[in-house]
């Protein structure tokens, strides 16, 4: 017998499926996988029902026990009619251990145990380390995700499966070639679907862009996961990602043979945002080198430099749910955008604040400039729960 119980359960008999891939689990198989997946612990009647019925109020407990194991061994009559596959013993059910069986979940175990040997060459760990990332597809039976049995199991196993990846990814990037460098990438993306906000993920997958050269690429997912931290965790990623990010944000050392092609190459920049109006928006680390630029600026202009600190939060002190605070955001941005010139400059400066550079005549323009955009908000539908709050103050000039 072969059974799967990532993603879902799938269940061979001599390579013959009996059930093909099924997402959601009666009782009966839920049996089945607490039995398998306590391995030779020998389950009192009372923690088998505990585990499948939790705190779930049922009148006889006892009786659904038997029912769901009776239902399991006629399911199991599929494969062979005169083999018993769950027994009793001393009054308790288990699989019986005549049977052979195996499970993705076990040999996943095995892999990431060979995978994780100190001591032993990596050139022997690797092969390991792959085929058990080949066989972690999914959660663990992610039907019952809320069972207190399952989430103990899963969270383990995850656990394990992130071990593997990065010491993987830890090997590969040791060893350097181009092949092992884009081998990180493609599992260090894989768990980060799994795990989102796990930085260390990221740490492996921008290092790795940075090592083969991929500058666009880190322009491109850098804002998508700079902004994923700030809504989820309130959080800026680590001084070492964003050094990541102003590398590239340099651009291509390559020479060019004469202004033109410079042109070209700069234009590239705005390509897709053609005719170009609104704001600029950029990361807050190149938000920082260009307020030395502008300040620079103004100081032999003789103009001024505002920054407004904008800041959506709840009416009176309110809590406001996290969703509404990343709609607002998102609705505040191209508001913002739309309401400043093309000459300024903002960025998101935290979870749920945006911080804009203006150059002005007087700090006075302060005031009109945060009526227009109150005024622009007021044709955007945000949250009643929510309000605008916005602080304005003159750059001290650089000396």
């Amino acid at each position: 017998m072969e059974i799967s119980l990532f993603s879902g359960m799938t269940i061979l008999w001599n390579g013959t499926p009996i059930l093909e891939h099924s997402a959601r689990l009666n009782k009966p198989l839920e049996l089945l996988a607490l039995l398998l997946l306590r391995g030779d612990k020998k389950l009192t009647n009372e923690q088998l029902m505990d585990g499948l019925w939790e705190s779930d109020e049922i009148e006889n407990p006892a009786g659904a026990l038997k029912n769901a194991a009776y239902s399991l061994r006629k399911f199991l009559q599929k494969a062979d009619k005169e083999k018993r596959f769950i027994i009793t013993e001393s009054g308790r059910y288990i699989w019986n251990p005549e049977i052979s069986v195996t499970t993705d979940v076990w040999e996943f175990e095995q892999e990431a145990r060979l995978a994780d040997q100190p001591g032993t060459p990596a050139e022997e760990r690797i092969p390991h380390a792959r085929r058990a990332l080949k066989l972690y597809t999914g959660d663990l039976l992610p039907s019952l995700s809320m069972q207190q049995w399952v989430i103990q199991y899963s969270s383990y196993l995850r656990q394990t499966y992130l071990r593997t990846v990065k010491n993987l990814a830890a090997t590969l990037c040791e060893r350097g070639g181009r092949e092992d460098l884009e081998e990180t990438l493609d599992i260090c993306n894989r768990a980060a679907l799994l795990e989102p906000l796990h930085e260390e993920l990221y740490r492996y997958i921008f290092n790795t862009m940075r090592r083969l050269d991929m500058k666009q690429a880190v322009l491109s997912y850098y804002p998508v996961i700079s902004n994923l931290f700030y809504d989820e965790l309130g959080e800026r990623l680590s001084p070492e990602l964003r050094d990541i990010y102003l590398w590239a944000s340099q651009g291509a050392n390559q020479m060019k043979e004469n202004l033109r092609q410079i042109q070209q190459d700069l234009g590239e920049i705005t390509r897709d945002a053609r005719p170009i109006h609104g704001a600029y928006y950029c990361e807050y680390e190149m938000f920082k080198s260009v307020y030395q630029m502008v300040a620079r600026s103004a100081a032999r202009s003789n103009s001024h430099v505002l920054l407004i600190l904008v800041t959506f939060e709840g009416k009176n002190g309110q809590t406001v749910a996290k969703q509404e605070i990343v709609d607002a955001m998102a609705r505040g941005k191209e508001v913002i955008r739309e309401s400043l010139r093309k000459g300024d400059v903002f960025s998101r400066y935290s979870r749920n604040q945006y911080i804009l550079m203006l150059t002005v005549t007087s700090p006075a323009d302060s005031v009109v400039v945060e009526n227009r955009i109150k005024d622009a908000f007021k044709e955007v539908r945000l949250s009643a729960k929510i309000e605008l709050r916005m602080k304005a103050q003159e750059l001290d000039p650089i000396v």
